[in-house]
């Protein structure tokens, strides 16, 4: 193994954390996004040759993630249409107030579009740039800048709500 391939390895296995906290997003499942998050470092070091040094490789990797997981949405259409019919107000309360807390902003994340989710997780809780999250996403600036405004409309009005 080469320095610059050893050095490219070492930052794909910094970037783990973030990228398992993406797919979770995501993909809303645990077990799902820790497979998402798999293919994408493996799709990574396959294509390693086709990453630009000197480019933004968290950037790159979010993107492979990102197809994945958009790939798996256009496969998965009757499993998804089957998870939904689930009932998740059917598990027991939470038996403490912060866990309760966690299960609303949960289901208030749950109830934002996918794209505006994604936007939302990118900026506001990853800490991309408005231009890195619109590079991830295949998407204008302007247009990721709206979609994370509006999921944090939707939010500030869905708890806004209760005071």
């Amino acid at each position: 193994m080469t320095g610059a391939s050893s050095d490219f390895r070492q930052a794909l296995a910094a970037l783990l954390p973030q990228l398992r906290a993406f797919a979770r997003f995501l993909a809303r499942d645990v077990a799902r996004a820790d497979d998402l998050v798999q293919d994408a470092i493996l799709r990574a070091m396959t294509e390693e040759a086709r990453w630009e040094p000197g480019t933004d490789l968290r950037a790159w990797v979010f993107r492979i993630l990102r197809n994945g997981f958009l790939g798996q949405l256009r496969r998965g259409g009757a499993e998804r249409r089957a998870l939904e019919r689930l009932d998740r107000g059917a598990s027991s309360a939470p038996a403490q107030q912060g866990t309760a807390e966690l299960h609303e902003l949960d289901r208030a994340l749950d109830s934002l579009s996918v794209v505006q989710r994604e936007a939302l997780v990118l900026v506001a809780a990853l800490g991309f740039s408005i231009e890195e999250a619109a590079a991830i996403c295949g998407a204008p600036a302007g247009t990721v800048k709206a979609r994370v405004s509006r999921a944090r409309a939707a939010l500030a009005q869905r708890f806004g709500e209760r005071d």
